[in-house]
């Protein structure tokens, strides 16, 4: 089986900042990965939305970033992963036009990420309350695709969000539309894409089991989508997971093992402020916080990390074993966090190349 390889970024820039890259670094670094990634055989590039989450995300403004990606690579395809969709963080008109145009300038490379936050710190700065989140996105998502493909948009008269018929300006490049994918963590997220029938890109932690089962009832859902909410289906599943490819397991200890540990603790926190409270819709987080053993996994020694069947910190060997593990439960896309913790620019761009030549040779068709 082929399967497909992607990258995404947090822009992160951990804590303490004095003696580390600036944040004007953390973006243009990237970019420099993600033009090496074009070269080596990477196929996409995501980039997250997040709000006032200082050190573990920078990335606020994705649409800009994703845009200068496309004009510095010829294959990779970009996307939103994922744009929030709720009305307060952004107008359901302004973005149906910029995944418009982010199409038209990547000459039609680009998917639509969809999501609805799961921070309280995001949804309280912008005031929403956390229990109209996902009615915010199930109202949404269906009017974007029509001001995508209808002319003028007819208008819409919402609970959550209003406005008169318009012209929506200008019409994605791809035709009828991009694909569509939505941010997954807990397993009623999966059930839901497969409803809609769109794609899944599975980031943040979950409790052991839970994705591989999430995963066997997407796809068995999504055969007969009952609220198809695009024009086509796509039938496709990404997760996401911290890769560092080392030269032997030292290197990649303390490189990516390293990493990964940061990334799954600054992960945890965000779950934290959910253990005290139940919000309609995000009881999955509240239990998850409260589950002393689930805690537990992000006290583990390093080395256990590299152990994980889903690992994707080793040598080329042990990576290329971590991927045919995600291929095994039927995923579509791997999507590799490179930029994560304290690892040096150059040290991701050796990890790339590695990656490049040892183990993405071993997955594509001939």
């Amino acid at each position: 089986m082929s399967i497909k390889f992607g990258l995404i970024y947090e822009i992160c820039r951990p804590e303490p900042f004095d003696g580390w890259i600036t944040e004007a670094e953390a973006y243009w670094q990237a970019l420099e990965q993600c033009s090496l990634a074009d070269d080596v055989g990477f196929d996409h590039v995501w980039e997250v939305e997040h709000h006032f989450l200082e050190g573990y995300s920078l990335s606020s403004a994705p649409e800009v970033f994703l845009s200068a990606v496309a004009q510095n690579t010829k294959h990779l395809r970009v996307g939103n992963g994922v744009r929030l969709l709720p009305p307060k963080f952004n107008h359901p008109a302004r973005s149906a036009e910029m995944a418009a145009v982010l199409d038209i300038m990547s000459h039609g490379r680009y998917d639509f990420g969809c999501g609805r936050s799961i921070t309280e710190a995001e949804l309280g700065g912008f005031n929403i309350d956390p229990e109209d989140s996902r009615p915010m996105l199930d109202e949404v998502l269906p009017e974007i695709v029509k001001m995508w493909t209808e002319h003028p948009y007819p208008g819409f008269d919402g609970k959550y969000f209003s406005m008169p018929e318009r012209p929506i300006l200008p019409k994605p490049l791809q035709d009828p539309h991009p694909p569509l994918w939505m941010a997954c963590t807990q397993p009623h997220s999966f059930e839901m894409a497969a409803d809609y029938g769109i794609g899944v890109l599975a980031f943040g932690v979950g409790a052991p089991g839970d994705v591989v089962n999430s995963v066997k009832r997407y796809k068995e859902l999504i055969k007969n989508p009952r609220r198809q909410v695009g024009k086509f289906v796509n039938n496709a599943i990404a997760p996401a997971t911290v890769m560092y490819c080392g030269q032997n397991e030292k290197e990649a200890l303390d490189m990516g093992g390293v990493a990964a540990l940061w990334y799954g603790a600054q992960s945890a926190k965000l779950f934290a402020p959910w253990a005290g409270r139940q919000v309609e819709g995000y009881e999955y987080y509240t239990n998850l916080a409260q589950d002393k053993e689930f805690v537990k996994q992000f006290s583990r020694p390093f080395k256990d990390w590299l152990k994980d069947e889903y690992s994707l910190v080793g040598t080329p060997d042990e990576v290329a074993k971590g991927v045919q593990s995600y291929i095994d439960i039927g995923v579509d896309q791997i999507i590799c966090l490179v930029q994560a913790g304290r690892v040096p620019h150059e040290r991701i761009m050796e990890s790339l190349s590695l990656f490049g030549k040892e183990v993405i040779p071993q997955f594509k068709k001939k």
